[in-house]
């Protein structure tokens, strides 16, 4: 589909080109050669002094078609060489054109393609156990009870995917939110209290130095974007490892930071942490389940642009990684 698309588009540059080259050709030729008339007329009779003199007439015009034949010949050069560079550059310029709009859409399929798979495993596998609960005779309630954790869980699974691809959708339309005076210092504070179970049961050490920062923007976007960036760092830390949540602002910017130590992220990995539904083969490898789509950092940042600020993510392997955001104060 692209290709043709770049083929019309490269054709439609080449016409206007030639289009423009014929018609300042056409114009230049015509004025070039009633100047050069003018001119041969004056330079004649200046030589003669004669206004009337008829081979003066007949020399004029044998030495005008000459010049004239000649100027011809390198118009037509010209765009002949027109029609060949516009055709390379409006190729390659329809080429630059169109990348966007093709990446754009292969982003888009690729996106459909995973979100369906994400959405088709947990699916099969209430299907599976609830045809396996419905072929067993027994009407024992322990197995009932079990398919019903079983499913329950596929459900949670399901609900988490559909927030995380509507709170894309929302950012990813770049709507205005509502803004407002936000101190960073209670939205980290409010986030740390929502992970305060996962924190216990890690033996997490969890070191805080923040300040009041008021910065101005949606409340529930900042909040979410504290939460997914604390969730990665608890998520992926080694048992007894340390957190250190730090916030400063230097009168131009809030600098938030959140580092930990656990696995890291592979440098292979790095540039395609903010891709949707990326997850890295570290944690694929992990031998302990940890719970996501890839799709949380990628929220993130969508979240950090639409406040017009920026995020960063430093990390070695088995050494820890560094999560730092930068957000306008108010």
């Amino acid at each position: 589909m692209f290709k043709s698309a770049i083929v019309t588009l490269t054709l439609w540059y080449v016409l206007l080109s030639v289009g423009l080259s014929l018609l300042f050709s056409g114009v230049l030729y015509h004025v070039s050669t009633r100047e050069l008339e003018e001119a041969l007329h004056n330079q004649y009779q200046e030589i003669t002094n004669n206004d009337h003199d008829v081979g003066s007439q007949k020399y004029v015009s044998i030495e005008l078609d000459t010049r004239s034949q000649h100027l011809w010949q390198q118009l037509v050069y010209f765009n002949v060489l027109v029609i060949a560079g516009s055709g390379i550059i409006s190729y390659l310029l329809a080429r630059r054109t169109l990348k966007p709009i093709e990446e754009a859409h292969q982003a888009q399929i690729r996106f459909t393609a995973e979100a369906s798979h994400e959405l088709r495993t947990p699916l099969t596998a209430m299907k599976a156990d609830t045809e396996a609960t419905l072929m067993d005779r027994s009407d024992d309630p322990a197995v009932l009870r079990q398919t019903l954790q079983g499913n329950l869980q596929d459900i949670e699974k399901l609900e988490k995917l559909a927030n995380h691809l509507l709170e894309i959708s929302r950012y990813k339309s770049k709507a205005a939110p509502t803004l407002e005076d936000i101190n960073l210092e209670t939205v980290i504070q409010k986030a740390l209290k929502q992970f305060e179970q996962p924190i216990h049961a890690n033996q997490l050490k969890v070191r805080v130095d923040i300040n009041p920062v008021h910065v101005k923007g949606d409340s529930q976007g900042l909040q979410q974007l504290v939460i997914i960036v604390l969730d990665n760092a608890i998520k992926y830390s080694r048992t007894k490892g340390v957190i250190d949540v730090n916030l400063t602002d230097n009168n131009k910017a809030a600098t938030m930071t959140i580092t930990d130590e656990g696995m890291g992220i592979r440098a292979e990995d790095l540039p395609h942490i903010f891709e949707r539904f990326y997850r890295s083969k570290t944690v694929n490898n992990d031998k302990r389940e940890v719970l996501g789509y890839g799709l949380g950092l990628p929220l993130a940042k969508d979240i950090v642009e639409l406040h017009k600020g920026s995020i960063e993510i430093k990390s070695e392997e088995n050494k820890g990684t560094t999560a730092t955001i930068k957000l306008p104060l108010l």
